[in-house]
């Protein structure tokens, strides 16, 4: 069984921002042709966004061939308890702040980046499923309850004592993009 201090060791992903020079395993070789791809058409939306869903389809199969983790790490870590994922995490920050740096008021960039960064730290969105109809003009009091009990909650994320730095980060990038975008 892992120690705390040892997953511990694994975090912070995220920050400082990856790229591949403090990152050697974040470009093989393979994607020299998008990179370069990417920097005769920095301007085009389009190729950058291709270029996110692509690698974000690579990363979903290449976890899906990975080993699992140990219950007892995956319960604690959460989507981010293979290295596979770990690195996926980052390759996909690595494109997401390139594509930001091109488009920072993009509302759809920031939304599909904020989700991912979501789904790896926060783990997996469930909002219960409502029963019958609402009424249409209902009391402020009834209303604010109603969305108590409808809350969004979310399950097997990472450990917010482990993963201190990683949720932080998360943070400041919603911060960020409540900066960027306009209002």
């Amino acid at each position: 069984m892992e120690d705390v201090g040892s997953l511990q060791a694994l975090f912070p992903l995220t920050s400082p921002i990856p790229n591949p020079v403090t990152h050697s395993s974040l470009l093989q070789p393979s994607d020299l042709s998008r990179e370069e791809d990417l920097q005769r058409n920095a301007g085009s939306f389009r190729h950058w966004w291709t270029a996110i869903t692509a690698t974000k389809d690579a990363i979903v199969a290449q976890q899906k061939k990975a080993n699992p983790p140990p219950p007892h790490i995956e319960k604690t870590l959460g989507l981010l308890s293979t290295p596979e994922a770990r690195l996926g995490l980052q390759k996909l920050v690595y494109l997401y702040e390139s594509a930001l740096v091109h488009f920072p008021t993009s509302f759809k960039l920031w939304k599909a980046y904020l989700q991912m960064r979501c789904l790896y730290v926060l783990g997996k969105a469930t909002k219960p499923k409502r029963a019958g109809g609402r009424k249409k003009l209902a009391e402020m009091r009834e209303a604010l309850e109603d969305e108590l009990e409808n809350a969004e909650t979310w399950g097997s994320g990472l450990d917010g004592v482990i993963g201190w730095e990683e949720w932080k980060a998360l943070v400041a990038t919603f911060e960020r993009a409540v900066i960027w975008l306009p209002t």
